[in-house]
């Protein structure tokens, strides 16, 4: 039913424990496939080490055995799952045991295209967790007063990424085989696939904190510099407009358009503002220049 794709890049000291984790869930038609991205400590090994203890263990690695990032790396996984329902999981996080049987009962009430949940912080030591504080919990509130029924947020994802990680989310595997995975910023793919199965696709939110998201100094959120912010951020935007301002004019969603038409610039504007109504204007300007540098 599910094929719970871990995508392993040099993670060998988390990697372990976030096999086991997917283990010990209480959902038990899955699969697990790690797919190696070239790492070079000791990763291939550990997963290895597992597939014996479980024939729902597959190892995957690249022809080359090379790195070739995220997006390559993730499709190669999905070509070989077989599940009906993809759910990903990131190589230094964990689940809660009950997180599958949780999202897949979700799943059969609502009907909706990407079920995801809550996330609790697992912060390491001399991690900066301020950018979680002033994120996670107050977009997880937006998506707790939506109720049970399922919802659209093809307008909302055009903002920020309302889905914080991969590791909370599941997505029908039709869904997703029909998304380009040719992210201008690789480390924000999964926002890039929100964005366009949302043009079409519903989703449902499981309040309760299934996923644990490690915080620590090497992973891609952690603090990047303002240029870099801004000159990202402004390629994601262009290729926002490429892949779905078509989409948006065939169902006719004139907001949507109208916002795309507009600069970058404005997308920041919009975000600031939606930060400020739960913070406040001067706390939301201390909150930014704490995450960046």
């Amino acid at each position: 039913m599910v094929s719970v794709l871990v995508a392993s890049y040099n993670y060998e000291r988390y990697l372990g424990d976030t096999i086991r984790s997917v283990l010990a869930q209480t959902w038990g038609d899955f699969e697990l496939l790690v797919i190696d991205d070239g790492s070079r400590d000791g990763s291939v090994e550990l997963a290895r080490s597992f597939v014996a203890q479980d024939d729902r263990v597959r190892v995957i690695r690249h022809p080359d055995g090379k790195n070739h990032g995220l997006p390559a790396t993730l499709l190669l996984g999905l070509g070989e799952a077989r599940g009906r329902w993809i759910a990903f999981l990131e190589s230094d996080d964990l689940w809660e045991p009950t997180c599958l049987e949780q999202r897949m009962e979700r799943a059969r009430e609502t009907g909706a295209d990407i079920v995801f949940n809550a996330i609790r912080p697992l912060p390491m030591p001399g991690a900066d967790t301020g950018w979680f504080e002033s994120y996670v919990p107050r977009v997880m509130k937006e998506h707790e007063q939506r109720g049970k029924e399922p919802f659209s947020l093809h307008a909302e994802l055009l903002v920020e990424n309302k889905i914080p990680t991969f590791s909370c989310a599941m997505v029908k595997a039709d869904s997703i085989s029909t998304c380009t995975f040719e992210a201008p910023v690789p480390r924000w793919l999964d926002w890039w696939l929100w964005a366009q199965i949302a043009q079409d696709g519903s989703f449902a939110f499981l309040p309760e904190k299934c996923t644990l998201w490690r915080i620590h100094s090497g992973s891609f959120n952690h603090k990047i510099s303002f240029f870099r912010y801004l000159r990202d951020g402004s390629s994601l935007w262009r290729g926002f407009q490429r892949i779905l301002l078509p989409a948006c004019k065939q169902r006719g969603a004139t907001r949507e358009v109208s916002f795309l038409a507009c600069p970058f610039w404005m997308r920041l504007v919009v975000r600031f503002w939606a930060i400020a109504r739960e913070e406040g204007p001067i706390r939301t300007i201390h909150r930014i220049l704490q995450r960046i540098k």
